[in-house]
């Protein structure tokens, strides 16, 4: 069962919070530079060379049509005032901590989620009865005030929940969903919507008839099981609102992996872009690993075909992954060695067999 998805524990005993930053990476270039600020900014590859694929966009350049996973030649066409910057992670760890530091002020249960998002349990502030919307404004704006970026709150009586709705009025948006309100704010919205529904598993329901999440809900649990087994459960309950996983504060001995990966707007058809995405999956391995103060011994790829089909390659290697040159270069000679040929949409790198920094010994003072 997954590690974020548990619905036979007790329920939380009050609002949960999913705490997610507006466009992140572009944020932070905004916040240090103000002279950024509302101008159509992406966060890519290689800008000088003009070549790379977005990782992150401004609100106004998607408002010129650019998206995540996008060629940045391709931005640059849709927005010809476009400003391109290349990607910071000391900066982005930076802010990070900031607004991790913000988020402990208000609840002492706080689990990351990644660089930008975290939930927290805020059950010993915030019990059902109570209105969490002023505090969660409060948060909002101790986070701009003191990091200089914004945030997007979802809140509801579970972590997924939570999580699902923190996009809905994004960005700078605070959604408060209540368990009654299921039948007439979630279950009507398409099953794709549906946080872990990926394309693939949209189009299979697709073809069983299923199009809404409330569809999915009302579906005859044992139906769910055989054609879905373990994943489709999981659907089923989150589709239901049905969620007890406790917001955990982690451990680093509890990590098994790190892993990051991209999907693009358009087919991957060449050597130099899948490297492109490959590298840029690379800097953000690495920037986790190093956050943890961890190594890893094992590397995998995994890519995605424009039908949907995915693969993927592992192998062990006997020096320890941590920086970016050094799990590109595994990641890419898993790559040359694939034996698809057909575009891909999406590319992704996980790094396991994790252990601590290996210190290094030092025989002369």
């Amino acid at each position: 069962m997954s590690h974020h998805f548990d619905p036979f524990r007790s329920a939380a005993t009050g609002w949960i919070f999913h705490c997610d930053a507006d466009a992140f990476y572009a944020s932070c270039h905004m916040a240090e530079n103000q002279e950024l600020a509302g101008h159509p900014l992406v966060v890519a590859g290689d800008p000088k060379a003009r070549h790379g694929i977005i990782v992150t966009a401004s609100y106004p350049a998607r408002q010129c049509g650019i998206r995540t996973g996008m060629r940045l030649d391709d931005a640059w066409d849709l927005c010809p005032d476009l400003v391109a910057i290349k990607p910071d992670k000391d900066l982005y760890r930076r802010y990070s901590a900031a607004m991790h530091a913000v988020f402990v002020r208000h609840s002492q249960i706080v689990e990351p989620l990644s660089l930008d998002e975290a939930w927290l349990d805020m059950s010993p502030h915030l019990s059902f009865t109570m209105d969490p919307l002023p505090v969660a404004q409060e948060l909002q704006e101790a986070v701009a005030r003191d990091v200089g970026i914004f945030v997007s709150i979802g809140i509801s009586v579970n972590k997924m929940l939570a999580k699902q709705v923190s996009d809905w009025s994004k960005p700078h948006g605070v959604t408060l969903l209540r368990a009654q309100e299921l039948p007439a704010r979630l279950w009507p919205r398409p099953v794709s919507d549906l946080f872990g529904c990926g394309p693939s598993s949209a189009q299979k329901l697709a073809a069983m008839g299923i199009g809404t999440i409330g569809h999915l809900a009302a579906l005859p649990l044992p139906e769910v099981l055989e054609r879905f087994g373990q994943h489709g459960l999981a659907l089923y309950m989150r589709a239901r609102g049905e969620d007890n996983t406790p917001v955990t504060v982690p451990r680093r001995e509890d990590r098994r992996s790190v892993s990051a990966e991209h999907t693009t707007e358009r087919d991957i058809v060449d050597r130099e872009d899948a490297g492109a995405l490959l590298r840029q999956c690379a800097s953000e391995v690495s920037h986790r690993l190093q956050s943890l103060c961890m190594v890893g011994y094992r590397i995998a790829i995994k890519w995605r075909t424009r039908e949907f089909v995915t693969f993927g390659r592992q192998m062990r290697v006997t020096e320890p992954l941590i920086q970016t040159e050094d799990i590109y270069r595994a990641a890419r000679t898993l790559w040359n060695q694939r034996a698809e040929v057909r575009p891909v949409r999406l590319l992704g790198i996980t790094v396991s067999a994790l252990d601590g920094l290996p210190r290094q010994l030092h025989f002369w003072p």
